[in-house]
């Protein structure tokens, strides 16, 4: 393989021309650069070159790299790699419209290296007006190294395309490695258009750190970084930034396929600006479609954070949708802070929905899930929320569907889920909602008790959703809410110290079974009774309002309740049943 050093006065800035190197000859080993009168260095669109290095000497210039519009790598570097021992900044720009992952501006392969921090690289349109982007590969074991990359895209409408903007690709067994990426959205009217990061086949994001930033016009969508195939993110760190204008989507991390959060942190922001939504990390929400097994959040820590300082959108969030597979929240940590603001979507929060009809469900695993309360009074908390909802028949506002899906929905599975109260006076607290046919699974589901006048952490069930094998347990004031419930919930256990139950009484009465044990731990278990003017309550008539084997450890006087129209409950238990009656002269 030839060696070449680019001559200090070349005739121009074509890479392709031999006489601008000495020897001249086009190098396919080594190209060295030092100073030179010609720093701008652009490739032929029709010849495709190959060379193993690419080395800056000590008193190397600032050297700029133009890729222009071609369809085929202008450059395969495929040795040791990039390699800067200068105190300039070597640039590397791909400005092009290119038709996919595959059809490369800039690739590396085998184990090349992007370089060390002193290396830059842009992949985006030919102007800021342009459709599209051009894409930067990595393939095989190469690696990105330390550097650092921007990914754009332009205004225009892209024509048909695989590739969604600027991009840059991690293929077969290829490393992010500790590279840094900012990542930008939509510039035009195409709000389908951004600039993407994408990970395929067991591709991995190593120790890089992503900033996926918001959108910047209406209905555009923000930079995302995406993991297809077995790719993982690996330890990598990613921060999503909510949207800047009404309308705007926040960054996104997507995961698809069987992808995996491996031990990632990830951040998703909430947005600036009304209207605007958060930063996203989402879970089989694009093809391909998969036929058993879906994505997962692995071993990974994902934060949500509520709008705070004066942002006024939705809050970070995560979305297991299962459109195209089975996800799973896996081993992940999940942490969904309250807002400072009224709005419910201006919270961090976890979502597990389907839509039916669908053969996909996702579950929780054995995730960790943290929901924390509004800042003060009137906002909102943080939730994690099992959802199902039907192409048929839309939910109604307690989200149920109004169609089962069978066994496969949305399951808390194993996950533990800790719904926290709330600090400041009446500020509510975090909680975990169950609607449609969902399942709490077997679940430790806990509900603690707020301070300084807060409320507490809640566990709510809606429509038919079913409280499965759960252990829910309370503290203080947190509360488990199944009055708007079709029927009524059976759960695997309960432990109460303290704690509300709140259950609606008429006509469909809102039975609380606990097919195991329930286990007190405080004098009282206290239940909070709620009616309708069309729920067909009425007084001196006896409700079953709990069921359990081990009431008659227990007597009438461990239980207590609100009163109904200046009523006060009278509770007795027969057999495995408790009882109220509100006896009215």
């Amino acid at each position: 393989m030839t060696r070449s050093n680019w001559n200090t006065q070349p005739a121009t800035g074509e890479w392709n021309t031999a006489t601008n190197w000495t020897p001249p000859e086009v190098p396919s080993g080594k190209a060295t650069f030092t100073r030179s009168s010609q720093t701008s260095i652009s490739f032929s669109a029709t010849a495709e070159a190959t060379v193993a290095n690419i080395e800056f000497a000590e008193d190397a210039s600032a050297y700029t790299f133009v890729f222009g519009p071609s369809n085929t790598p202008s450059l395969t570097i495929s040795g040791e790699g990039v390699i800067n021992h200068s105190y300039s900044q070597q640039s590397f720009i791909v400005a092009a419209t290119s038709s996919g992952y595959t059809d490369p501006q800039l690739k590396f392969t085998n184990s090349a290296t992007a370089g060390g921090d002193n290396v830059f690289y842009c992949a985006g349109p030919t102007t800021e007006q342009g459709s599209g982007g051009g894409v930067i590969c990595f393939c095989d074991h190469s690696t990105a190294g330390s550097a650092s990359f921007k990914v754009w895209t332009g205004a225009g409408a892209p024509p048909e395309h695989s590739t969604v903007g600027g991009e840059v690709s991690f293929c077969n067994e290829s490393s992010a490695g500790t590279a840094s990426f900012t990542i930008y959205g939509t510039l035009g009217t195409d709000g389908d258009t951004f600039g993407n990061v994408v990970f395929h086949n067991t591709a991995t994001a190593d120790n890089a750190a992503f900033t996926n930033i918001g959108g910047t016009v209406s209905g555009g969508d923000g930079g995302n970084t995406q993991f297809y195939g077995d790719s993982t993110a690996a330890y990598g760190l990613f921060n999503n930034r909510g949207g800047t204008c009404n309308k705007a989507n926040g960054g996104d991390v997507a995961f698809d396929a069987t992808a995996n959060g491996g031990h990632g942190h990830f951040y998703n922001h909430a947005a600036k600006a009304a209207g605007a939504y958060g930063g996203v990390t989402s879970f089989n929400n694009n093809p391909p479609s998969m036929t058993l097994q879906g994505a997962s959040a692995g071993h990974g820590s994902y934060f949500n954070y509520g709008a705070r300082e004066g942002e006024e959108g939705g809050g970070g969030h995560i979305e297991f949708s299962a459109k195209y597979g089975s996800p799973t929240a896996a081993n992940g940590c999940f942490v969904n802070y309250g807002s400072a603001i009224e709005s419910k979507s201006s919270a961090g929060h976890t979502i597990f929905s389907i839509n039916l009809p669908t053969d996909y469900y996702p579950t929780a695993g054995n995730a960790a899930f943290w929901n924390h309360p509004g800042v003060t009074e009137g906002a909102a908390a943080g939730y994690t929320e099992f959802s199902v909802y039907s192409n048929e028949s839309q939910a109604d506002s307690s989200g149920a569907s109004g169609s089962t899906g069978g066994s496969n929905v949305p399951t808390a599975g194993e996950g533990t889920f800790f719904n926290l109260g709330g600090y400041s006076p009446k500020a509510t607290g975090g909680y975990t909602v169950f609607s449609g046919t969902s399942s709490a699974g077997s679940a430790t589901l806990i509900a603690y008790g707020g301070s300084n006048g807060g409320y507490g952490g809640r566990i709510v069930f809606y429509g038919e959703s079913s409280g499965g094998a759960a252990n829910v347990q309370l503290f203080g004031n947190g509360e488990l809410d199944i009055s708007d419930h079709t029927g009524g919930v059976t759960i695997g256990a309960l432990e109460m110290t303290g704690g509300v139950i709140v259950t609606q009484l008429g006509n469909s009465v809102t039975r609380l079974t606990v097919s195991g044990e329930l286990t007190l731990k405080s004098t009282d278990v206290s239940f909070s009774f709620w009616t309708s003017d069309s729920a067909g309550f009425e007084f001196n008539r006896a409700y079953t309002i709990l069921s359990t084997s081990n009431l008659s450890g227990l007597s009438a006087g461990h239980f207590s309740g609100n009163s109904l129209e200046g009523v006060e409950p009278t509770f007795s238990i027969v057999g495995d049943d408790l009882q109220v009656t509100f006896v009215k002269s």
